[in-house]
């Protein structure tokens, strides 16, 4: 294993210093939209008459059903793997700021459920606006547009973080560092999960690509590029950094080329 590099130049310390804080900005920046979002737990006239606080009416806003879950499920694994790989490494800029989004990827889940409607049979059902009149309605354990179901992503979270937890008593590093680096471009390119129905649709829906999501991720992952590079000089930190700065690319390639939705929003 290559060791850091023991005086590195002082960009490249600024670098160091600056991504954990990016790190937390980057778990920070999901929580705009969604909170904005309108819930998508109301019949369509009840969800039309809601305002948001700049009075515009849920016609015009996001709904939950028009987003996919895999951005803060994928970030909450992403955060534990990436915490465990810096204990193990004895890493305290890597496993700090990632603690951190672990609760808030827990959090973000927790906030997509509720204004889902919650997970009992009673309360969880929506009738997405663009849902034709009469047409039954649907549970979050049954939307399979997320991708894959609710319920797949608690147990597929789950048995990773149950693993990583084994390598991690075994001390097994590399094996922690390709799980991180495998979820993490999950997370990186989990925007881009809507990209076949943004094409269809020829417009993005509003907050299916978050603008402040792309831009931190953009910036964070610059940062731990150059620092994971000529510092850490370790791959499993700057690789998978690399990658997501070509997914954030990617991500406003996308939101230039087809624009959002300035109307109704719904999947």
């Amino acid at each position: 294993m290559i060791s850091p590099v023991a005086n590195p130049h002082p960009f490249v310390k600024l670098c160091g210093a600056c991504a954990p804080f990016t790190s937390v900005l980057l778990t920070l920046s999901p929580l705009p939209t969604l909170l904005n979002v309108a819930p998508s737990n109301l019949p369509p006239v009840a969800v039309a008459n809601i305002n948001d606080d700049a009075g515009n009416t849920a016609s015009k806003r996001a709904t939950i059903a028009s987003l996919p879950l895999l951005p803060y499920s994928s970030m909450m694994v992403n955060s534990a793997l990436w915490t465990l790989y810096g204990l193990s490494i004895r890493s305290a800029p890597v496993w700090m700021c990632n603690s951190v989004g672990i609760f808030l990827g827990l959090a973000y889940c927790a906030l997509f459920v509720m204004k889902s409607g919650g997970l009992s049979s009673s309360s969880s059902r929506y009738l997405p606006l663009s849902s034709p009149v009469g047409s039954a309605p649907l549970t979050i354990n049954d939307r399979n547009d997320l991708p894959s179901t609710f319920k797949s992503h608690v147990y597929l979270s789950s048995f990773i973080l149950v693993v990583a937890l084994h390598f991690f008593r075994q001390e097994a590093r590399v094996n922690i560092a390709i799980m991180a680096n495998l979820v993490c471009a999950v997370m990186f390119m989990s925007p881009l999960s809507s990209l076949q129905r943004i094409i269809k649709r020829g417009r993005c829906p509003k907050g299916a690509i978050p603008l402040p999501f792309t831009a931190t991720q953009g910036l964070n992952c610059v940062l731990w590029t150059v620092y994971g590079k000529l510092a850490l000089r370790d791959v499993a930190v700057w690789g998978p950094n690399a990658f997501g700065l070509a997914c954030a690319f990617a991500q406003a390639t996308v939101k230039v080329l087809y624009g959002e939705e300035r109307g109704r929003a719904t999947s």
